[in-house]
């Protein structure tokens, strides 16, 4: 084994084991119809075991599409999954109970249960700002009840148009760091970026900084080598990886940590798009210019920050249980902000009920007045989201939005120029930006609201992952946004309906894509 992962490398290897299952799973269905197909006998001109296939095939179709109608599930993923059970019954039913449950066990929904009910302290406030919000004290609301993210005034909002201006700074917090350093992230890959990072990390801990560090394993499967999670630890570092990977084909598999969260003290926190990675600093070039954003936060919504943190950490090891009390500082700094600051999280079903990112994000389209600006690397929208970006449009909101030139992955970039028509149709004015990939997720409303975070438009973000942003209602930097919004809008082209068309095999592969895409 260890001379086979030596000449594969981990990723292949884990990625061969999945799809040799997944190949068992067809195998066997294909297995099961010809064992039928051994029964004698005909009836009229037709076989006997032709109509026991047949039967079978019904039954188990219609019983799997049953349970999917009655099933809580977005209407898309619906129509992927009887798509596919109509042409591959018994393989796609055996998919469907493999890839389409998120079940818990007993011993994880417990240890969930009590995460909650111990940091729900400090997720509560007897200050809602109704009084400052405006006409926005609903969307603030919904994301307290849905989320547990509380709205903070007189907090700090700084925000990096690119991923090196981020670098720069978090190196500077970092190396401030007296009392404790937490960071999640979805990718860490050794190089510059990377190596600064980790001797700082190293040296805060000789010095006696508290320092938990968390990586997404599948995110990091490329990435970094085997046991680096344990070299950290040699380090001083407190290092997990999150959702941990094991070759076997699971629907767990989907929930990824998709979250950048850095927090330093209690009192400097980061949140926005950038991995700790060269191309996010533009080190490394893969995909031409790579455009990223973030936000530097201080005050007392880094409270937010610390409490996404401290849950996600807690949840990957039952031995593990925190001091909360240990990471709340005793006061936290004011700051001259008007605005409200309100960071969130969002996950998959079951432990969330309900699909915050996608939500907040219909809240600001569907509240928008003048304009509404996004940038995203991807553009794979459920039928919610594209019906209120059109309707935004008839209302007479100017609706842009920035997606990249270079793309990271081709089938998504089709399956994303796949979904302009409609958009541009409607009036929706998309943008490719020239120089390279856009990796940032921002959105702005109207001069009053915005977003930074981890959040894409496809289904990966809004319905599989864990994901974070931070929500803010008339912060001062909405003006260094939306200026990062103009000068990208230069560098970028207008898509047409001329400029949007693609060849027939784009359009073939990208059409069969956008069906299976709530499941990919």
């Amino acid at each position: 084994m260890k001379l086979l992962r030596a000449l594969l490398g981990k990723t292949a290897l884990t990625l061969l084991a999945i799809l040799i299952q997944i190949g068992i799973y067809f195998a066997m269905a294909q297995f099961l119809e010809l064992l039928i197909g051994l029964i004698p006998g005909t009836i009229g001109n037709t076989r006997v075991s032709q109509i026991i296939v047949g039967i079978v095939n019904g039954l188990v179709a219609l019983i799997v599409i049953v349970r999917l109608t009655i099933r809580d599930m977005t209407p898309d993923a619906k129509v992927a999954w009887v798509t596919l059970l109509v042409f591959a019954p018994i393989a796609g039913a055996l998919m469907y109970l493999l890839f389409a449950h998120n079940l818990m066990s007993r011993k994880k929904a417990l240890l969930y249960m009590d995460i909650h009910a111990r940091g729900k302290k400090y997720m509560t406030s007897e200050d809602d700002c109704a009084d400052a919000l405006g006409e926005y004290v609903g969307h603030s609301r919904y994301l307290y009840n849905a989320a547990l993210a509380v709205p903070h005034r007189y907090s700090d909002v700084e925000f990096f148009p690119t991923g090196e201006i981020f670098y720069e700074s978090l190196l500077a917090e970092l190396e401030k760091a007296e009392k404790y350093i937490l960071m999640e992230y979805f990718i860490i890959e050794r190089g510059v970026m990377w190596d600064h990072v980790e001797s700082i990390l190293e040296r805060k801990a000789r010095q006696g900084v508290t320092v938990k560090l968390m990586y997404d394993d599948i995110g990091c499967l490329p990435k970094v080598e085997s046991g680096f999670w344990k070299k950290m630890r040699a380090k001083g570092i407190d290092c997990l990886r999150f959702n941990k990977f094991t070759p076997i084909a699971s629907a767990v598999h989907n929930n990824r940590d998709h979250r950048k969260i850095t927090v330093v003290d209690g009192k400097v926190g980061f949140m926005g798009g950038a991995n700790l990675a060269d191309e996010y600093i533009n080190v490394a070039h893969p995909f031409g210019q790579w455009k990223d954003s973030a936000v530097k936060i201080k005050g007392s919504a880094v409270q937010n920050l610390i409490m996404l943190f401290l849950s996600s950490f807690d949840a990957q090891d039952d031995t593990r249980l925190e001091n909360y009390e240990f990471y709340i500082p005793e006061y936290y700094e004011w700051f001259d902000e008007e605005g409200i600051v309100q960071p969130f999280g969002d996950g998959p079903r079951p432990l969330i009920d309900d699909y915050v990112a996608e939500n907040c994000i219909l809240n600001m389209i569907n509240q928008a007045h003048d304009y509404m600006y996004i940038t995203t690397p991807y553009l794979i929208l459920d039928y919610n989201l594209s019906s209120a970006l059109c309707r935004a449009v008839k209302r007479g909101v100017d609706v842009r939005i920035i997606t990249p030139r270079i793309p990271d992955k081709k089938l998504v970039f089709w399956i994303t120029r796949r979904n302009y028509k409609p958009l541009v149709k409607a009036g929706v004015k998309i943008y490719e930006y020239l120089p390279g990939f856009i990796h940032a997720k921002n959105y702005l409303c109207d001069d009053v609201v915005g977003m930074v975070g981890t959040i894409n438009l496809d289904y990966r973000s809004l319905i599989h992952h864990f994901e974070s942003g931070v929500w803010m209602y008339k912060t001062k930097c909405l003006a260094d946004i939306k200026a990062d919004f103009e000068k990208t809008f230069a560098v970028s082209e207008l898509m047409t309906k001329e400029t949007i068309k693609q060849t027939i095999p784009k359009r073939v592969a990208s059409a069969v894509g956008s069906i299976f895409s709530p499941l990919l």
